[in-house]
């Protein structure tokens, strides 16, 4: 696994992080997170997906530091609308199935 180091220090912010790897076990180390620490991570990966992403220790690790977490796989397509704040839809809960709720 490769390290960085900066030699001076880095402005690094976000508000919205897309979750490096699809959430693999080497991703987005605590110090790192530390730095940047979004508001929002997506996870972007698919249904039954071989590798098991996002890693649960991984996915933890952003909860942990209190940064909002959504993964494609349980939600589906994620709509974001940037304004004063980002608003969030969740196709899966925006458009449900019919036979969802019965």
């Amino acid at each position: 696994m490769r390290k960085f180091y900066f030699t001076k220090p880095c402005p690094a912010y976000a508000t919205l992080f897309w979750g490096r790897y699809h959430g693999s076990g080497t991703s987005s180390t605590p110090a790192f997170l530390s730095a940047v620490h979004p508001a929002l991570a997506i996870f972007q990966v698919g249904h039954r997906n071989r590798y098991k992403h996002p890693k649960p220790q991984v996915y933890a690790r952003y909860g942990d530091m209190g940064i909002a977490r959504l993964r494609t796989d349980v939600t589906g397509a994620v709509v974001l609308e940037f304004g004063g704040n980002i608003d969030v839809t969740r196709y899966r809960a925006s458009r449900p199935r019919y036979w969802h709720g019965r």
